[in-house]
């Protein structure tokens, strides 16, 4: 392939993952990706590959006016390979359809009931939230880190997660669910609490919900789980950002 068409291919290819990127940022899509935090650092790589595929063209300008100029059209002959390499990322990111981790990923990641990794440097702040501001994430953590989880029972729970029904809970049971994300959604893993809820038939699969009741602790596994014995479960659309972050 000549060198100039390939200098061209890989502009455009870099330009292409600037839109790409810079659309997800625009649609708020990022966080079905990555940490919030690394945010910044994306937007000054958008900024970046934005900068080397100008210089890219840049340079393909230039040599095709040296070419002009001095009535030399020989090129060098490149392999496309490269162009593949830089090509398939963009392609995955453009014919997958995005969408943040369901309960498909739990053959390969699992489902904890507990907060695995989890420091329990933050337990401690929790007992000063309001029970109705905890998030699944710091639901678990106050029962992983007190050994007294009768405390918690009676309080009121609101949270938010996705629908997963798991045949080994009880009757007119089910799992709220999030996933937690260290760095991307590579490394995320589930949490869930249970939830007792009368009216099953309601609920799909995978749906949003935000689900509202009182705590009762209950034994899961040989450890002391959070159970929701829920007064009110409703369908939500997805949060703008659908993972936690520890």
């Amino acid at each position: 392939m000549p060198h100039r068409l390939t200098r061209s291919l890989q502009g455009l290819i870099l330009l292409g993952l600037c839109i790409f990127f810079a659309s997800k940022a625009i649609n708020g899509q990022l966080t079905w990706y990555i940490n919030a935090r690394f945010i910044p650092l994306t937007l000054f790589g958008i900024l970046f590959l934005a900068i080397l595929a100008q210089t890219v063209f840049a340079e393909v300008r230039r040599s095709r006016a040296e070419d002009d100029e001095h009535e030399h059209h020989h090129e060098h002959q490149h392999s496309p390979i490269g162009l593949w390499v830089m090509l398939i990322p963009l392609l995955i990111g453009v014919l997958i359809p995005p969408r943040p981790l369901d309960s498909s990923a739990f053959t390969s990641k699992g489902l904890n009931t507990n907060a695995p990794l989890v420091s329990a440097e933050s337990s401690a702040q929790l007992f000063e939230t309001e029970s109705e501001e905890r998030n699944i994430l710091d639901w678990l953590k106050l029962f992983n880190y007190n050994s007294d989880v009768a405390q918690f029972s009676g309080q009121q729970a609101s949270v938010i997660g996705f629908v997963y029904f798991d045949e080994a809970l009880g009757e007119n049971q089910f799992y709220v669910s999030r996933f937690v994300v260290s760095c991307c959604a590579a490394d995320g893993f589930a949490i869930a609490m249970p939830v007792q809820w009368n009216d099953l038939t309601s609920l799909e699969q995978d749906s949003w919900v935000q689900v509202k009741g009182t705590i009762e602790a209950v034994v899961i596994d040989d450890r002391n789980v959070p159970l929701i014995v829920a007064e009110s479960v409703q369908e939500v659309p997805v949060p703008e950002r659908p993972y936690l972050f520890p």
